[in-house]
C-alpha cells in the first residue's frame, strides 16, 4: 500500500524523487524571498525538515497501519499541522467525499490553503490547512510557498492512497461475487449427485457439516473451513455416472458392481478438475477414499501424499455413512463408527482428525445427522 514520496511528487522511483524532493527543498531555500515569508537560512532548512518529517510519518502510517483508510486519514490529519510554520495555529482538514477528518473548525481560520484530492483524475476531496490567528508576513497570505508544494503533494500522496483502497474493495467485490457463484455451482452439483442417490439424500450436507466441525476444531481458518465444506458438499458428485440400479441396490454388490461404484472418485474429479476454485475442491474429491497406509482408491496414496482437507473428509464420510440407513442394512450408530475410526486411527485414518472427530462427539456433543 505504501508508495515512495518521490512518487507522490511525479518521479519514476523512490530513490529518485527523494533526489528531486532534496532538490526540491534547497531550490525553496535559495528562492525564499521572490514568493512570500523570508526567513533566516537557519530557520528555512529547520523548516524543510519538518516537511520532510511530516511526509515520512504520514508514508509510516500508510505503510504500517492496520486500520481501514478511515482510520489512517484520522491519523494522517493530524500529522499535517506539524509541518507549518505557525503549528500551534494550524488547523488541518481532510475531506474524502462525505467524510470529513479534521484538527479543529476550519471555517473559523483567518486563512486557509487548499489542494485537491484526485483520483484518476477526478477530483474526490480536498486536503486543506488554515490559521486560527491572522498573519500577515508574507506576500500572498501566511503560507510559506514550499507549504504550497507541500500540500499538493500530500494531496497527491492521499489520491494514490484512495486509488488504491477503491481497487483493493473492487478486487475483494469480485472475488465475493465469483465464490458465490462457486457455492452455487456446488449446491446444484450436489442436489444432481442425491438425486441419483435418494438412498443417500443429504449425506453429502450431513458429511460437510462434521468436516467443518473437526477442520474447525483441527484450528483451520475460515477460509479453510469453507473449502472444507465445499469440498465435501460434492465429494460424491462422480455417481451421477454410475448407474441408477446400482446406487439403489437393496442387497450386496458384486465385485463387479463395487468397481464401478469405486470410478465415482475419478469421475468427480473429472467433472471438477477444470472449474478454477479458490480451493482445492476436486483433489479432496479425488482423495477422500484414499488411506494413511496406502490401501484405499483410486491411486493407494498414503498420508503424507494426501491433503489435510481430504483426511477430514475421509474421516467424516465413514462416520456420517455408518451412522446412516442404507438399503442393504440399518444404521450402526454413533458408537459403532467412533470405534472404527479409533480402531484404524493411525493406519486408514490420520491420527490427528481422528482425534478430533472424537472429541467433536464426546467432548461437544456433536451427533450424527446435524
Amino acid at each position: 500500500m505504501g508508495v515512495a514520496v518521490g512518487d507522490a511528487m511525479g518521479n519514476g522511483n523512490g530513490a529518485s524523487g527523494g533526489r528531486s524532493a532534496a532538490r526540491a527543498v534547497a531550490r525553496g531555500v535559495a528562492t525564499r524571498s521572490r514568493d512570500g515569508l523570508a526567513l533566516p537560512l537557519e530557520q528555512a532548512l529547520m523548516e524543510r525538515m519538518k516537511e520532510l518529517h511530516c511526509l515520512q510519518q504520514i508514508e509510516h502510517i500508510i505503510s504500517t497501519s492496520q486500520e481501514t483508510i478511515d482510520g489512517m486519514l484520522a491519523e494522517i490529519v493530524t500529522t499535517i499541522p506539524t509541518a507549518w510554520l505557525h503549528p500551534s495555529s494550524a488547523v488541518a482538514r481532510i475531506r474524502h467525499g462525505e467524510r470529513l477528518y479534521q484538527t479543529g473548525d476550519l471555517e473559523r481560520c483567518q486563512s486557509v490553503q487548499s489542494s485537491a484530492i484526485k483520483v484518476n483524475e477526478r477530483v474526490c476531496g480536498s486536503v486543506d490547512v488554515g490559521y486560527t490567528d491572522p498573519f500577515e508576513e508574507a506576500n500572498e497570505g501566511p503560507f510559506l510557498a514550499e507549504e504550497r508544494l507541500l500540500l499538493d503533494t500530500i494531496a497527491i500522496r492521499l489520491g494514490s492512497l484512495i486509488a488504491g483502497e477503491l481497487a483493493k474493495a473492487g478486487w475483494i467485490d469480485t472475488l465475493r461475487e465469483q465464490e458465490l457463484l462457486y457455492r452455487q455451482l456446488v449446491s446444484v452439483l450436489g442436489g444432481m449427485a442425491e438425486m441419483r442417490d435418494p438412498y443417500t439424500a443429504g449425506h453429502q450436507t450431513r458429511v460437510a457439516n462434521l468436516a467443518v466441525a473437526i477442520g474447525a476444531e483441527l484450528g483451520l481458518s475460515p477460509k479453510e473451513q469453507e473449502g472444507l465444506r465445499l469440498g465435501a458438499s460434492v465429494h460424491d458428485i462422480g455417481k451421477i455416472t454410475v448407474p441408477a440400479e446400482i446406487l439403489c441396490k437393496p442387497t450386496k454388490l458384486t465385485r463387479h458392481e463395487y468397481d464401478l461404484i469405486k470410478e465415482h472418485v475419478e469421475a468427480g474429479y473429472q467433472i471438477l478438475k477444470d472449474v478454477a476454485f479458490p480451493w482445492p475442491i476436486a483433489r479432496i474429491v479425488y482423495e477422500h477414499h484414499e488411506r494413511m497406509d496406502g490401501s484405499g482408491y483410486p491411486n493407494g496414496r498414503t498420508g503424507d501424499q494426501l491433503l489435510p482437507e481430504s483426511r477430514i473428509v475421509a474421516v467424516a464420510d465413514v462416520v456420517e455413512s455408518m451412522c446412516a440407513h442404507r438399503p442393504y442394512r440399518a444404521g450402526l450408530g454413533t458408537e459403532a463408527a467412533l470405534a472404527e475410526i479409533e480402531k484404524n486411527r493411525g493406519l486408514l485414518y490420520d491420527p490427528a482428525v481422528v482425534d478430533a472427530c472424537l472429541r467433536v462427539f464426546r467432548e461437544k456433543g456433536y451427533r450424527c445427522g446435524s
